[in-house]
């Protein structure tokens, strides 16, 4: 959902998160206080919050594709990237939909000449089911070194089921 309001942010005016007062909070807290915590949907809109802010970059995406119960051809990648001017900066969103194969995804950012990696943070977890709960954090994003910056090349292996965060900057 937030790769396609990133993909059509020329359109879209304004969109509200109305889980906040709903049983599928992103912050959950325990009755009566004690304790609060993070639920896995919290992390895509922080990150999309803190680098999908720019030009939004449509990627031309070749991916693998596979069916479901209900659709066909279904895209196992899917992204968008961001171009900060202000902060030099181009941040790829990215997803894997697959739920049985990790994904190559090849970027072509020669027109961002000099910049690198600056780091690739993923969310996943083995169990599709796992949620979050007072002092115990079972699904958090962590640092990666599953992307690469070569020749104008940007190549990233996205494991099956992931929400992926790629930063590349000077």
């Amino acid at each position: 959902m937030l790769i396609t309001l990133l993909k059509h942010a020329d359109r879209v005016k304004m969109a509200c998160l109305a889980q906040l007062v709903n049983v599928i909070a992103p912050i959950m807290t325990e009755a009566g206080g004690g304790a609060a915590w993070k639920q896995t949907i919290f992390y895509p809109f922080m990150h999309a919050s803190a680098y999908g802010r720019g030009t939004a970059l449509l990627p031309v995406i070749s991916s693998p594709k596979f069916d479901t119960a209900t659709h066909a051809d279904v895209t196992a990648v899917e992204a968008v990237s961001v171009y900060n001017e202000e902060k030099e900066e181009v941040t790829i969103f990215a997803v894997n939909r697959s739920i049985k194969d990790d994904a190559e995804m090849t970027i072509d950012v020669r027109c961002f000449e000099g910049y690198r990696v600056l780091e690739h943070t993923v969310l996943e977890s083995d169990d599709l089911l796992a949620v979050n709960g007072p002092f115990n954090e079972k699904v958090a994003p962590k640092q990666t070194s599953q992307s690469s910056l070569d020749g104008g090349t940007v190549t990233s292996i996205l494991h099956k089921a992931s929400w992926n965060v790629i930063r590349l900057g000077k």
